[in-house]
């Protein structure tokens, strides 16, 4: 997968506010629904999740470099510490399969550069190689 291509989107997509949907309930309690995710991202996560880059044992390969199974700018530090290829595809596919039970977490992930920060890493170390 070509991860470069994404970079710059991750990089401008730091501190960027997103919309969320939202639903007005009979009592008048506002629900907050989920983000409202642009097509890069979705095509990002489409095609990630189809690639070789995709970790299927990603929970695995963060524990047995004793790292947490979390989203948070610590753990994002441990793997770029760490910074082997097979550590930054699981932190990656960690991001991006954690949608799935937390929604906004891809939002966070690049409002808080996480997905620029360990896909850059992640390109630099397989420029190296």
């Amino acid at each position: 997968m070509d991860l470069k291509k994404y970079l710059e989107y991750f990089k401008n997509m730091q501190n960027k506010e997103f919309q969320w949907t939202s639903t007005n309930t009979e009592d008048g309690i506002l629900q907050m629904g989920y983000p409202i995710y642009d097509q890069t991202i979705l095509t990002f996560v489409r095609d990630f999740k189809e690639s070789n880059d995709f970790d299927a044992q990603y929970k695995k390969t963060l524990k047995a470099q004793k790292i947490k199974i979390k989203m948070n700018q610590k753990i994002v530090n441990q793997v770029l510490v760490i910074d082997t290829i097979d550590t930054l595809k699981a932190m990656l596919t960690l991001i991006v399969t954690a949608e799935e039970v937390d929604e906004g977490s891809w939002a966070r992930a690049l409002q808080e550069g996480f997905l620029y920060q360990v896909t850059n890493a992640l390109v630099n170390k397989e420029n190296e190689g």
